[in-house]
């Protein structure tokens, strides 16, 4: 069961990349998604090489590559989700991810994991006000919006779900890594996660319009 929900989470990595390609829309850099999904696509090739053959070597400095790109992905689609609003608050929360980056290097050679865990936590700060302000002007707009046929809808929410599970694991990650009984169920919860996320992406991406 574990092998079947890993090579479906790393094939739905290549599917939103794909629609956007069928969509002429893989390179539309006024869509504040497509940075993410890029990053999505090269992510899923990565950690599909490293099923078939283990990367050990040099895998704390991808997860540290990946989280920095993760956080520049991330802000910039809230960011342009909400320009040219909230400034000065999106600046600092820049600096913030910026800085805990750093931060997190300290823990590199020891433990990846709470290295993960330390970029992880503002970034997931970030996504639950960036979602609470999105359902906000939601709910503030005169105009009535078919949510299904709203590709935010389904970005915002892939966002939300994702980090919100995943940041408790992360910050538990030393704890469970260290204990087999339950290093099996942090594998799933997070393969599972990552699986909702790509299957929200790909199904935001198709409900853009062609190009």
């Amino acid at each position: 069961m574990y092998y079947i929900f890993l090579y479906t989470a790393l094939f739905a990595g290549i599917l939103p990349l794909s629609v956007l390609f069928f969509k002429k829309r893989a390179f539309v850099s006024k869509e504040p998604i497509i940075p993410f999904i890029w990053l999505t696509f090269i992510a899923a090739l990565y950690e599909g090489i490293g099923v078939i053959t283990p990367l050990k070597v040099g895998q704390n400095y991808w997860n540290q590559i990946y989280s920095l790109l993760e956080i520049l992905t991330v802000f910039y689609f809230y960011f342009k989700l909400f320009q040219p609003r909230f400034k000065m608050i999106f600046l600092l929360f820049f600096v913030l991810l910026l800085l805990t980056h750093i931060i997190s290097f300290y823990w590199i050679d020891n433990s990846s994991l709470i290295a993960v865990a330390v970029n992880t936590t503002p970034l997931t700060f970030l996504v639950l006000l960036g979602s609470f302000w999105w359902v906000r002007d939601l709910f503030r707009s005169d105009e009535i919006q078919n949510l299904w046929e709203n590709p935010a809808f389904y970005f915002v929410s892939a966002f939300y779900i994702y980090y919100l599970v995943t940041m408790p694991l992360f910050l538990m990650g030393s704890f469970i890594f260290n204990s087999n009984l339950y290093f099996y169920d942090f594998a799933i919860v997070n393969i599972m996660a990552t699986l909702i996320l790509r299957i929200l992406l790909t199904i935001g991406v198709w409900k853009m319009k062609l190009a």
